[in-house]
């Protein structure tokens, strides 16, 4: 849902139809359904479970959810900063970027949390690993592709093709900007659709939203840390 030349919501987790421009894949030890949270007023989100380091199960197929939801398609923004308002499972959780440079060469990257396994930054030429740390409870997670393409790959983002969110978390909104926002700066229609509020009445919008939030709620950068760690040449270690 594009609301201005500025933002883009991907998926709002009160919405009537929260994942239609994703598409599901579910592993048989996985589930992704929506759930009511208790740190959220038992508001909606969605919650993607599958397999962590300790399964058993076999499956070579990865419960994931993926946007844009048909495999041949795109979806070619130039929004520079994806924002996610996730919930930390304390279980190992990936989420993956595909993006274009430049050069027209697609760079993958593939963000790692709570890994048993994964503990330093993995740099390949079009694929790139970094574990990084949630706060325990509800995040705000800011990750500016940007100055992660240029850190990394010394070129320049032009678009995001793809995004990809594997188990193990709770979703509650990812939407795209084109840089970083207060929240004081962000426009009425930007809180109304995240909310999906055209069926209630306007002296709402401030209460709802409100609602979807937590006093807790921990706001996570991650390019910045990346930054200053990638370039030494050593074995690093990448944290919040």
């Amino acid at each position: 849902m594009q609301l201005s030349e500025g933002l883009e919501i991907l998926l709002s987790s009160v919405g009537n139809k929260p994942l239609e421009l994703w598409s599901k894949t579910i592993s048989l030890d996985g589930k992704i359904k929506r759930i009511n949270d208790e740190n959220l007023n038992n508001n909606k989100v969605i919650e993607i479970i599958g397999k962590t380091d300790t399964s058993t199960n076999k499956d070579s197929i990865s419960t994931c959810i993926s946007c844009p939801a048909l495999s041949t398609d795109f979806l070619q923004t130039n929004l520079p900063i994806i924002v996610f308002v996730i919930k930390n499972l304390k279980l190992d959780g990936k989420i993956e970027f595909q993006v274009i440079d430049h050069m027209n060469l697609r760079r993958k990257f593939i963000l790692i949390t709570n890994s048993t396994r994964e503990k330093i930054p993995k740099i390949l030429p079009t694929m790139s690993y970094f574990p990084f740390n949630l706060e325990e409870g509800w995040n705000h997670l800011e990750i500016d592709l940007r100055l992660l393409t240029k850190d990394i790959y010394s070129t320049n983002y032009t678009t995001l093709n793809r995004i990809i969110v594997y188990p193990n978390f709770r979703i509650r909104r990812i939407y795209l900007q084109d840089r970083h926002y207060e929240k004081y700066e962000k426009p009425q229609d930007f809180f109304k659709a995240l909310i999906e509020l055209s069926d209630l009445r306007k002296n709402h919008i401030k209460l709802i939203d409100k609602n979807c939030q937590t006093n807790t709620q921990k706001t996570t950068t991650i390019v910045p840390k990346i930054i200053k760690k990638k370039r030494v040449k050593k074995k690093i270690e990448v944290t919040k």
